[in-house]
């Protein structure tokens, strides 16, 4: 029987023109190939095994339970403080569910994170978030604490966005002693420190810096124990008088006060007025016939008597 060819098939002969004659494939050729590839498809999946077993032996994971109040802090804004910790230590992962935290990597670099999260939660900032981390601890009477803050946090937040610095104030015990000091924290870069604990202690001293309250300026009045009556005035009416009269704040020193002379602060013409005043009250203090050696015990301290006025809060620590 003669072979047709069919039209758009092959020719009816097992050669097609152009190429070789195709050779004969055994069973055993097949056989040998698939053992070939089964082998190195073994081999990988061995490899693999073995990298994530030598992972997991040098992983481990930490959990750290977090207030409600500080996530923010510990997350940072749009993630970025929680995202610079697991970058810079090198951790695996860093996953959060609620107020549970759990770090993962190697041990290493879970300790890093670990250290970072445990700063910020007591601290409020952490020491890997500058190359050249510098801190300051500053023994300060709490007393000075509410100026360091500033209304509404006005004065923290300057020393933060304008120096670039960070402050920790401590909590206060009920019970703690009466002029016991407590440690302020400084920290930031080398430079922005230095800046940062002299704008510190400049409020401790003076209730105000250049860097925190604009425009606002302080004189020094050295006033004899025996005068602080004719200041203060009969129920502390006299200081209440120059305070809400020429628009100034009148620091009346105490034993732990860092600066011991009567400081009056405000804009810079009003304390001009106010140490007139404040002067004339002395001279006539010390020229009229009570005398330095009586005591008129209807004169308040200076420190309890009133507490201060709306306008000087606003006042002090606007911006």
């Amino acid at each position: 029987m003669t072979k047709k060819a069919i039209p758009g098939m092959g020719p009816a002969s097992g050669n097609i023109p152009g190429m070789a004659p195709a050779k004969g494939v055994s069973s055993q050729d097949i056989d040998a190939r698939l053992k070939s590839v089964g082998s190195a498809a073994t081999a990988a999946l061995r490899a693999e095994a073995e990298e994530a077993a030598k992972k997991a032996a040098n992983s481990t994971s930490v959990t750290i339970n977090v207030p409600e109040a500080k996530i923010g802090v510990l997350i940072g804004p749009k993630g970025s403080t929680i995202k610079m910790i697991q970058e810079k230590s090198g951790v695996t992962r860093i996953d959060t569910s609620g107020e549970v935290f759990t770090i993962m990597g190697p041990p290493q670099a879970v300790a890093m994170a670990e250290h970072a999260i445990r700063e910020l939660l007591e601290k409020g900032y952490t020491s890997m978030a500058f190359e050249d981390f510098r801190e300051e601890l500053i023994p300060l009477h709490p007393s000075v604490f509410p100026d360091l803050i500033g209304k509404q946090g006005c004065v923290i937040k300057a020393l933060k966005t304008e120096l670039g610095v960070e402050i920790s104030i401590p909590e206060v015990p009920k019970n703690a002693a009466l002029g016991k000091k407590f440690k302020v924290s400084v920290a930031g870069s080398i430079a922005a420190v230095e800046k940062g604990k002299q704008v510190v202690l400049d409020i401790a001293m003076f209730g105000h810096s250049e860097a925190t309250h604009p425009g606002v300026s302080h004189a020094e009045i050295e006033v004899p124990d025996w005068q602080y009556r004719f200041l203060i005035g009969k129920a502390g009416s006299e200081l209440r008088h120059i305070q809400n009269n020429y628009k100034v704040k009148v620091n009346i020193p105490r034993d732990h006060s860092a600066c011991q002379n009567v400081v009056v602060v405000g804009l810079e013409g009003d304390v001009e007025r106010a140490q007139v005043y404040i002067e004339k009250v002395l001279w006539n203090a010390e020229n009229q016939s009570k005398g330095r050696d009586r005591e008129d015990k209807t004169v308040g301290d200076g420190y309890t008597e009133e507490p201060e006025e709306d306008w000087m809060k606003a006042y002090m620590y606007k911006r």
